[in-house]
């Protein structure tokens, strides 16, 4: 008897195959078409990352771009608003490190562990589809990975003579800078746990730390022009 392949066998091959195909290809030739594939490939996962945090952290009032189908009276019967909470505020920084140029090789280390965390708990949870989709998604993430790897290789092969790195002179921004980069961050996180006391108030802290980031970003990108 010949195996009988259903359609959407092929669809959750694509989920990985297709992935895999642009990953090698962009690597492989390089210029615009590498660029356009980090830049692609960082605005999809880190809008994923920030819609799937949004999505826990507000209780699913703010929709996500990959929302999970549970709301929160499960979370609670289940005992894991707690984790879920956790989750959604590595989620909301994993996406925010994605969108930003400066920070966006943490977020691509970050995601990774993230992503494994999904894919074995839907596939525990037997899921139908996710597994194959966060599994393309994870190809993607390790393709930043491989984009950065000049960078990245310090933390796999520590350099014989590490003097010499820690000489290197850091590449800040000054203080002006830096304190707008961190202080986005640390308000756009701040806020993401107000919504015990207002969604409003929630989103309104959450945007004011967007904003700053915005500014750093806008800031960073003419000291570089």
């Amino acid at each position: 008897m010949k195996p009988h392949f259903a359609p959407t066998d092929l669809l959750y091959a694509l989920m990985i195959v297709l992935p895999l195909l642009a990953t090698a290809l962009a690597l492989w030739a390089g210029g615009w078409w590498r660029h356009l594939y980090v830049f692609g490939a960082r605005l999809l996962l880190g809008a994923l990352m920030l819609g799937g945090g949004l999505y826990k952290l507000s209780e699913n009032h703010i929709p996500g771009l990959m929302g999970p189908p549970m709301n929160h009276a499960w979370l609670t019967a289940q005992g894991l608003v707690l984790f879920a909470q956790f989750i959604g505020v590595a989620q909301l920084l994993i996406g925010v490190l994605l969108l930003t140029r400066r920070f966006a090789l943490l977020g691509a280390v970050l995601l990774v562990p993230m992503w494994l965390n999904i894919i074995f708990l839907t596939w525990s949870q037997n899921w139908v589809g996710t597994p194959w989709l966060t599994t393309g998604f994870l190809v993607l993430t390790i393709g930043l990975l491989l984009h950065d790897f000049n960078r990245l290789r310090w933390v796999l092969y520590p350099p014989q003579d590490a003097a010499a790195l820690r000489a290197l002179p850091w590449r800040t921004g000054g203080a002006g800078l830096e304190t707008l980069w961190w202080l986005g961050i640390g308000i756009l996180l701040l806020g993401s746990l107000l919504y015990f006391i207002s969604l409003q108030i929630m989103v309104v802290t959450m945007a004011a730390g967007a904003a700053l980031l915005l500014a750093a970003l806008v800031w960073e990108w003419r000291m570089r022009a």
